[in-house]
């Protein structure tokens, strides 16, 4: 039998990390497929933080694109970020798995003044927005894009072939896409980061979806881990 693909669409760079991070073993068991869905595009738009308290990051690409913190608050959207922000002299007061915990676990005593949200063109919740809803002074600033990519001839062989597919899908987005790009995907293994990228395949005839337990790259790598460990793709 044909070595399982392991199929990462998200960009390059990611991609590679995702797979340095599993382990030798599972690494061997798996032929590795890397096809970008999406481009990372600098905007270009230079954030406005003059008169910021605070900034509001939902991805780690974001933080590369703005400037050093310099020791102001910032609010972020999962451990990558955070530890992103950190780096790059931001002092880190929240961190939460997704852009709705964050707004659910925000205590507005904590804000002490304007707002800057500073993400990607692509938002699944618009924060300002809720921010704003709640009498705090917000705005959010578009510091990148994400263009759509197709599927590469090698991904699209693979989904037609006879080996079992293993795809961690991080985004909605991104779920959204191969479904439309993938000519098959009754062999493909989903791990989704969360149940609406679930959704997003669940009615395609995958040969299996689950859901990680947190909406974390080690999540996700441990689901891949076990679902190359398994011995059971079919």
């Amino acid at each position: 039998m044909s070595k399982p693909v392991l199929l990462l669409t998200r960009p390059e760079d990611k991609s590679q990390a995702f797979f340095d991070g599993l382990t030798p073993d599972v690494t061997a068991r798996a032929t590795l497929i890397v096809s970008p869905l999406l481009d990372i595009v600098p905007t270009g738009e230079v954030p406005r933080l003059a008169d910021a308290w605070g900034v509001v990051f939902t991805s780690a690409q974001a933080v590369r694109l703005a400037p050093e913190g310099q020791g102001r608050p910032a609010f972020c959207v999962g451990e990558t970020t955070a530890e992103t922000a950190a780096a790059r002299g931001w002092e880190v007061r929240q961190v939460s798995a997704t852009a709705d915990d964050l707004l659910a676990e925000l205590d507005g005593s904590q804000i002490g003044g304007p707002m800057v949200h500073l993400g990607g063109r692509h938002l699944r919740v618009d924060i300002a927005r809720a921010l704003r809803a709640r009498g705090v002074e917000a705005i959010s600033q578009t510091l990148y894009d994400q263009k759509l990519r197709p599927l590469s001839d090698a991904a699209q062989s693979a989904l037609t072939g006879g080996a079992p597919v293993v795809a961690p899908l991080f985004s909605l987005r991104t779920a959204t896409h191969l479904v439309a790009q993938a000519a098959d995907l009754g062999r493909v293994h989903v791990a989704a980061i969360s149940p609406a990228v679930a959704s997003a395949v669940s009615d395609r005839n995958c040969a299996a979806v689950m859901t990680v337990a947190r909406p974390t790259a080690d999540e996700m790598r441990r689901s891949v881990e076990k679902l190359l460990s398994d011995g059971g793709l079919a």
